[in-house]
């Protein structure tokens, strides 16, 4: 397998304090007519990660973006069925995503949201979007979850991320007000959108 990793705003990223994580390749499935082989970059925003460790003690993955390169074999041209069988089993793998990074209680938001989101992207992608809690020590905060997948030439891409949003439960209050202090969900929102349409 020698897929081709799509190419995400690198540099941006970095000026960011973003940290890439993880670079595979698999099959992401197999549909009797055609398997689809991604190639898969994954960034952790790890200057979010760095603040509230030292604010709160609290360390584990608060945001990160995915990007994939979904090739098609045999060679096939996308085609309108072809495209929604391809981003329906792409959004499901990027629940199964966002849950394998620690996301919990993953469940799609509201299709008006879904609306949204690919009018904030400007492109012809398919977007899903999810809500989820990160968990730890007593802490519960919200999280939303967006991906996008569209054609790219002869493959398909899938780009998206998810981002903390609010603080819903922590045990004291200088923990949930230093919490609360590090989230910028406006910002992650845009941020995300904007790493979304620069990818390619």
């Amino acid at each position: 397998m020698s897929a081709q990793f799509p190419s995400p705003p690198t540099e941006s990223l970095a000026a960011g304090g973003w940290r890439e994580r993880e670079r595979r390749e698999s099959v992401a499935f197999d549909a009797k007519v055609v398997t689809v082989e991604a190639a898969t970059v994954v960034y952790e925003d790890e200057a979010l990660r760095e603040r509230v460790r030292e604010e709160t003690g609290l360390d584990r993955l608060w945001r990160f973006f995915v990007a994939s390169r979904l090739a098609l074999s045999p060679p096939t041209e996308p085609s309108g069925p072809l495209t929604r069988l391809v981003a329906d089993r792409a959004h499901a793998g990027f629940a199964d995503t966002l849950a394998e990074r620690g996301f919990e209680g993953v469940r799609r938001a509201d299709p008006v949201d879904d609306a949204g989101a690919a009018a904030r992207i400007g492109t012809d992608a398919r977007v899903a979007t999810y809500e989820a809690l990160c968990r730890l020590d007593g802490v519960d905060v919200r999280a939303r979850g967006c991906a996008a997948v569209r054609p790219s030439g002869d493959a398909y891409l899938l780009a998206g991320g998810a981002y903390p949003t609010a603080v819903r439960r922590a045990p004291d209050d200088a923990t949930g007000d230093a919490l609360s202090r590090a989230l910028e969900p406006e910002r992650f929102r845009e941020e995300l959108y904007e790493l979304i349409r620069e990818t390619g």
